[in-house]
């Protein structure tokens, strides 16, 4: 792996603008969610509540590569919430990057499988609260 420099950031910002896109068509925006205007310019981090399986749950991407799925409701108001699902970029060789789990695996993103996974993950979680 290599380090990341200041000539990469134009590439994890348009790398994350492309991954807000696809999740955002994805995992919609909540219709409770009021402060949220989808015509404004893009700011950093970019956050959206949806629904899955029926819970609130806040997307988070970061200009710098990360997407980190947490709780939205009255949990998520916690100052960091445990992530549900989380994705990041890694630098390979020369200016390649990879999206990866928390563990450095590589992950196809954006990719249909993905959908699956959130919600596996999403389920995993409500399993274990309920």
């Amino acid at each position: 792996m290599n380090s990341i420099g200041l000539n990469d950031l134009p590439i994890l910002k348009e790398l994350s603008i492309i991954a807000y896109k696809w999740l955002s068509e994805n995992f919609p925006i909540s219709d409770h969610q009021t402060n949220f205007d989808p015509n404004s310019e893009l700011l950093f981090p970019i956050r959206w509540k949806t629904k899955i399986e029926g819970e609130i749950f806040e997307w988070v991407v970061s200009d710098m590569g990360s997407i980190t799925l947490r709780l939205g409701g009255i949990e998520g108001n916690r100052r960091n919430p445990a992530p549900i699902f989380y994705l990041s970029l890694l630098k390979k060789e020369g200016a390649e990057f990879q999206w990866a789990d928390p563990e450095g695996n590589s992950v196809s993103f954006p990719h249909p499988s993905i959908i699956d996974d959130v919600k596996s993950r999403v389920q995993l979680y409500l399993d274990s609260v309920s």
